[in-house]
């Protein structure tokens, strides 16, 4: 099974101004910046002719909800989702991934001026609702390429969704990204009996607050929404909620949530058994990218998988180290490889044993008579 998500990976056209935002506005802390290697961009399934640079960042070192920015060279054209405002080709309701979310510290509006002087717009202005227990204050802005961004203040959340303590600084990790859900009981069937992760909310909005998270996400008053969050269980941080529309979900976006791409491309989550993880994967029809495969040149080596999910997610599986499983792949596919030519040498060498035997022993039932007839000729010759 696998773990919380730990790197939500966003594509930007410029690294200094992202990081202007999370690293200079938000305070999230830099862990490590250099080249994306060669073999993790074609593990991505990145052209070869393509460079890039990523920085990781972290909420003061926390592993989970960490935010990877990775700069390509050439710039990319193609976004993950362009919908807001009329003139952008994609909806709030389509299906695909949607936003990143923060914690931020009550109350919520100092964070909304810094967001606001540093240049970027809000989408909705503050809003707070009820799902079940959680009473939470929202609003969404777009962040750098036009990524969602969802900051949140926790009035009353449980402790499987808001980490104690958080938000350790201005801004938290992230705690939650959300997805647009095209169909509920595939998306269940997926992340319950795939991942293994833990349905932690599972529920429509009522009638008393519908009309204001309609406002939150940008659909007409009266829109029915269901939200179905998953979590690793004991994880507040590093969670994934699925937004279902019902008659108002939209077009998927298919093809579009991948590395190489501007926005937000890609989902990573540490798994103990990549190969088993592959094996569930392909037992439910999963689209498959990159089977697991070695990264070397980048710390410590992994190996890697990146797979889609039913809402046009792409996931992206890590295994630490190179492993005993990968080693004992490797020796299994091969000698499956070799087994028909090694039966083959076997039934050739058992086949000139059986010739070689009668022969040998035919040789020595000769020789045996030809031997004492030697001796008898040399005996005569003697004897005269």
């Amino acid at each position: 099974m696998v773990g919380a998500m730990r790197l939500a990976t966003v594509g930007v056209t410029d690294m200094q101004q992202a990081l202007g935002l999370f690293r200079d506005i938000m305070r999230l802390k830099v862990e490590r910046r250099g080249p994306v290697p060669r073999a993790l961009l074609k593990a991505w399934r990145v052209p070869g002719t393509v460079n890039a640079h990523m920085a990781e960042l972290s909420c003061k070192g926390y592993p989970m909800g960490r935010l990877r920015l990775v700069e390509f060279d050439p710039t990319p054209t193609h976004k993950v989702r362009l919908d807001h405002g009329s003139a952008n080709p994609d909806s709030g309701t389509d299906v695909g991934i949607k936003a990143l979310d923060f914690y931020v510290a009550d109350p919520i509006l100092p964070s909304v001026r810094k967001i606001e002087a540093a240049g970027y717009r809000f989408r909705s202005r503050p809003v707070k609702h009820q799902i079940g227990e959680n009473i939470s204050e929202e609003c969404l802005f777009s962040g750098p390429d036009g990524v969602p961004i969802l900051i949140m203040v926790g009035h009353k959340h449980a402790a499987s969704s808001l980490r104690p303590g958080s938000p350790d600084g201005p801004f938290s990790e992230i705690p939650t990204i959300s997805v647009v859900a095209g169909d509920l009981a595939k998306t269940r069937a997926f992340y319950e009996g795939v991942l293994g992760l833990t349905a932690t909310t599972d529920a429509e909005t009522g009638d008393a607050y519908r009309d204001l998270v309609d406002d939150l996400t940008g659909v007409p008053h009266g829109t029915r929404i269901h939200f179905l969050m998953y979590t690793q269980k004991g994880e507040a941080s590093g969670k994934i909620l699925l937004v279902h529309f019902f008659d108002r979900t939209g077009k998927r976006l298919t093809g579009r949530m991948k590395p190489g791409n501007l926005g937000f491309s890609l989902l990573t989550h540490d798994t103990d058994d990549v190969n088993a993880l592959y094996t569930r994967l392909r037992a439910v029809g999963a689209d498959v990218v990159t089977p697991p495969t070695l990264i070397e040149g980048d710390g410590a080596p992994y190996r890697v998988m990146l797979a889609k999910g039913p809402n046009e997610e792409m996931f992206e599986f890590v295994q630490a180290g190179d492993g005993a499983v990968a080693k004992v792949r490797k020796k299994s596919k091969a000698a499956s490889k070799s087994k028909p030519k090694a039966k083959a040498k076997a039934k050739a060498k058992a086949k000139a044993k059986a010739k070689a035997r009668p022969k040998k022993a035919k040789s020595k039932s000769k020789a045996k008579p030809k031997a004492k007839a030697k001796k008898k000729t040399k005996a005569k010759r003697k004897r005269r």
